[in-house]
């Protein structure tokens, strides 16, 4: 339930994934739920997953919004151009 409360996991939709683009919101979401790993062999705590993705995501994160900051840009230019035919 806590997965499904947390989401969207950011506003910026090039980076949907609590683990790939956001790995704080994918901990707080495993620690407030009390879920944990069910590998028997080799169980990981959240923390210690999510700090594997932490450098990608830092990497990642200017680029992506860039990227949606230029597509909302243009989707609000192309939604006025459209009011300004139907006008």
């Amino acid at each position: 339930m806590e997965y499904k409360r947390g989401q969207p996991f950011n506003d910026n939709m090039l980076q949907p994934c609590p683990l790939l683009d956001n790995p704080d919101r994918l901990v707080e979401v495993v620690e407030k739920s009390g879920t944990h790993s069910i590998d028997l062999q080799n169980p990981e705590n959240v923390r210690n997953l999510c700090d594997k993705c932490r450098e990608t995501s830092e990497r990642w994160k200017p680029t992506a919004d860039k990227l949606w900051e230029t597509r909302m840009c243009e989707k609000i230019h192309s939604e006025k151009q459209s009011e300004k035919v139907t006008d």
